[in-house]
């Protein structure tokens, strides 16, 4: 129940973020947001494939959970950004 809080917290602080800066006029980077989208997907990766031969405890294990969670959370939040502008683009043309 803990990691689902935690994704939902990072989700909702990531979104809030990008929807008050597009609210202010900010133009989205769509390259950028692609970085950051392929940056946090690799550290899902890592950590998912490293914390079962690495972690030399449970509560490694669970600090592992928690932190997948949190970057789920905000690759989720990115992600529906990235969805709403291409939907937006698709519209304009």
């Amino acid at each position: 129940m803990k990691s689902e809080q935690l994704k939902q917290s990072a989700y909702t602080a990531i979104k809030e973020q990008l929807d008050k800066a597009f609210e202010k006029g900010g133009i989205p980077n769509i390259k950028a947001l692609k970085k950051i989208m392929s940056g946090l997907r690799k550290r899902i990766n890592l950590l998912e494939s490293g914390t079962p031969l690495f972690a030399r405890s449970f509560e490694e294990v669970e600090r592992a959970e928690l932190q997948i969670a949190r970057l789920s959370g905000q690759l989720q939040a990115y992600q529906e950004r990235m969805n709403w502008i291409n939907e937006r683009m698709k519209s304009c043309k």
